[in-house]
């Protein structure tokens, strides 16, 4: 009897293991699409996970004392799963500055609010118009994405939370904004004009020129009108203002994402010829922005908060991140810019 009882233990062994190795390639699956999901959504480069693993392998105490000091951890983790920061810069907490052009001294003079990426999730874009308002922001800036697909109910929906936030505001369009006009065929932005109107504009306020770019437009990037347009104005900035703030929705580059402006192939049957040509864009915008003497040009469509530099021109730049609570791996969020007597700013990520 017990020589039976022994056989069978020994005979259903190899189903236990066989049961093992299908739940390990299983969690593998799992993981692996977990993982290209996370790279997506969030921008983050593969580099930063392998010199993460190369940290753990070579220097595992060390790797484990870095963990165990909060901002050393918050460091590593933002560099490794977040989006990639320069040398310099450090992750974004809540409600803390980082990165001003100039020290900031006296007292502040503008203070304004960006908002992005809502995605219809109209409750987040009025809960952070709200808090905004509360703070004491003069304006707000909005950079696109207040939709799914841009149709004309959607945009209509994203305007009134606007106009019942009693703020002032200025928007450009996103991506997603273009969608409905562009499957009937029509100008992409034409949904958006009715609704919104133009999708690029300049103001001065408190002697800071603010330049707000229409550069959502994944076929056609920006024609010749604006771009002489924005020669023009940022020709001025010199004589006119102490500051020159640009916003736009696509960035123009970034240093560990794949979405930015140019990047994404629309035109298969010409090898991708025409994003070339927006890419090309992007890169001249670059340049026209830092001859300028832009301080810092403002992104959203990346559902990250970054900070970084382009390495080529240093020119600064900052993805605000996302409100939509979907497809964002970080918490709902927005920025205030405060602006200083002296010409100092800072910039702080806000979650809601």
């Amino acid at each position: 009897m017990f020589r039976h009882t022994e056989s069978k233990k020994r005979s259903f062994l190899p189903f236990v293991l066989l049961r093992l190795c299908l739940s390990f390639v299983m969690f593998l699956l799992l993981g692996l699409l977990a993982y290209q999901a996370f790279l997506y959504f969030s921008g983050v480069g593969n580099g930063d996970l392998f010199k993460m693993v190369d940290q753990i392998k070579n220097d595992p105490k060390g790797f484990v004392t870095t963990l165990t000091n909060f901002n050393e951890a918050t460091k590593l983790l933002s560099g490794s799963w977040g989006v990639k920061l320069p040398p310099g810069s450090t992750p974004a907490d809540e409600g803390e500055p980082e990165m001003a052009e100039v020290t900031p001294s006296g007292n502040i003079i503008l203070k304004f609010a960006l908002v992005a990426d809502s995605h219809n999730d109209n409750e987040n874009l009025s809960e952070a118009l709200k808090s905004a308002r509360d703070g004491g922001v003069k304006f707000a800036i909005g950079l696109g994405d207040y939709t799914n697909t841009g149709t004309i109910k959607e945009l209509e929906e994203a305007k009134t939370v606007f106009d019942n936030s009693s703020l002032p505001y200025y928007v450009t369009a996103g991506d997603h904004d273009l969608w409905d006009a562009r499957d009937k065929t029509a100008s992409a932005v034409i949904n958006f004009n009715q609704v919104f109107k133009s999708p690029n504009q300049t103001f001065i306020d408190s002697g800071i020129r603010f330049v707000i770019v229409f550069n959502a437009d994944n076929y056609e990037g920006i024609d010749s009108l604006q771009m002489a347009w924005l020669k023009e104005i940022l020709g001025e900035k010199s004589r006119s203002s102490k500051n020159t703030f640009v916003f736009l929705h696509e960035a123009l580059m970034h240093p560990s994402s794949d979405r930015f402006m140019g990047s994404a192939v629309k035109d298969e049957e010409k090898g991708g010829e025409a994003n070339k040509i927006i890419a090309g864009q992007a890169q001249t915008l670059i340049q026209v922005f830092k001859d300028a003497g832009v301080s810092e040009v403002f992104a959203g469509d990346i559902h990250a908060y970054s900070r970084y530099s382009d390495p080529k021109t240093g020119l600064k730049m900052t993805t605000v991140g996302a409100l939509t609570s979907e497809r964002n791996l970080e918490k709902p969020s927005f920025v205030i810019v405060d602006v200083y007597e002296n010409g100092g700013y800072n910039v702080s990520k806000v979650e809601i």
